[in-house]
């Protein structure tokens, strides 16, 4: 928290002491939450399909504990989800991207790594690099720890996961699936405590999941991902969210996907509607080419007919225009409090740049001087001003 004490008292107080007893109950009666979050769900059933939320009773214990366990982490998390979007901010991040490694061995054809040389940008990010910078961030509450890489890549990855686990925070990450088979990956992954993973299957059918994700083994995905799931679901929570970015080469397989899903014994779907252009515009122009048309009712209502009978999670994702300058609740958000560190201690304004060649705010390793430096300010002076960077533009609705 960058406000001082007592003005964070004079505005917050009361509500601080009050949302403390309440992280405090969670933390010490987690089943009680978990017995009113399943008597809520149950007999519920969506009317439009939803964007995709983590497991609300793993969520909430994560955060209530860590907010417990370290209070000037609740007291930051209370300034920020209640400041204003501005240009100066007096809070540290509460969610962040860290970047393990800017490596991967697929070379998908909407994906910027496809144009780097041996799919690699830099070097690696060291346990001991990452221990440090979280550090230095009292804040956090939850961290992606993926990038423009395979995670699974990174020789200490797992190692990584438990650490910052062990902070009691909330861990997402995704993962083409390609070695989750080598050294028990799978079980690892989800005996390291991770919040989310998410399975990147954006192919149906071999012939369309190779022509997008070149280099990749089909037959090795399905058999992986079979394991991972069976293993998560053993563990009475669900870990593990398959996610899949529609695009032209396989826009026709919607419900191909389902019955994929349900072979592989996955619990949760997302379709990803949105093809990102990195803040690059030839990447704009390529994957407009590859972009797909939005689901239709009709599609959205089988979906949703699909879920009920099948007791899948279904879930839709878009991001092109999501975001406009009409008022300061429709800006980015990700701008105001979600930076990513890239694997060489780069900040960059948001995983959807994910590049620090493409935008560099300064050195992760003076993250606070960086948070609020002028760089940083004036690129969010950019946005409360209306006046858009080019590299963000493909997020909003521009006039």
């Amino acid at each position: 928290m960058l406000l001082r004490e007592d003005e964070f008292q004079r505005r917050y107080g009361s509500f601080y002491q009050e949302a403390l007893c309440e992280a405090q109950d969670v933390a010490a009666h987690p089943e009680r939450q978990k017995a009113a979050l399943d008597s809520e769900k149950a007999g519920q059933r969506p009317l439009q399909l939803r964007a995709p939320q983590p497991d609300p009773y793993a969520y909430r214990a994560i955060l209530s504990r860590g907010f417990v366990r370290y209070q000037e982490r609740l007291k930051n998390y209370i300034v920020a989800h209640h400041e204003p979007k501005a240009a100066m901010r007096s809070f540290l991040p509460t969610l962040m991207d860290i970047e393990p490694n800017s490596r991967c061995n697929f070379r998908c054809v909407m994906c910027q790594v496809s144009e780097w040389e041996n799919g690699t940008r830099t070097d690696d990010m060291t346990l001991e690099e990452l221990q440090a910078f979280v550090e230095c961030q009292p804040g956090l509450t939850e961290v992606k720890l993926r990038g423009m890489g395979e995670p699974l890549l990174h020789p200490r990855y797992i190692e990584m996961v438990q650490y910052l686990v062990g902070r009691d925070l909330w861990v997402r990450t995704n993962t083409n699936s390609s070695v989750l088979h080598a050294r028990d990956n799978y079980r690892r992954l989800i005996d390291s405590g991770i919040g989310e993973i998410q399975t990147s299957v954006d192919g149906a059918t071999k012939d369309v999941f190779e022509k997008i994700r070149r280099r990749s083994n089909f037959e090795q995905v399905v058999r992986n991902l079979t394991l991972l799931n069976q293993y998560a679901n053993r563990q009475d929570r669900p870990y593990t969210r398959m996610w899949v970015v529609v695009q032209q080469y396989n826009r026709h397989q919607i419900f191909e996907f389902v019955e994929l899903a349900k072979r592989m014994e996955c619990r949760r779907l997302t379709f990803s509607l949105t093809l990102n252009d990195w803040g690059q515009d030839q990447w704009h122009a390529k994957n407009a080419q590859l972009q797909s048309l939005d689901l239709s009712e009709e599609e959205q209502q089988r979906l949703l007919d699909v879920m009920a009978r099948e007791g899948i999670e279904i879930t839709v994702w878009r991001q092109a225009t999501k975001y406009s300058t009409e008022s300061p609740d429709t800006l980015c958000p990700w701008v105001f409090g979600r930076p990513y560190i890239s694997s060489d201690s780069r900040v960059v304004p948001c995983s959807m740049i994910a590049n620090p060649d493409v935008m560099d705010l300064g050195d992760a390793t003076d993250f606070e001087r960086v948070w609020n430096g002028p760089a940083y300010q004036a690129f969010r002076q950019r946005h409360l001003s209306g006046d858009i960077p080019t590299h963000c533009r493909h997020c909003y609705k521009m006039p």
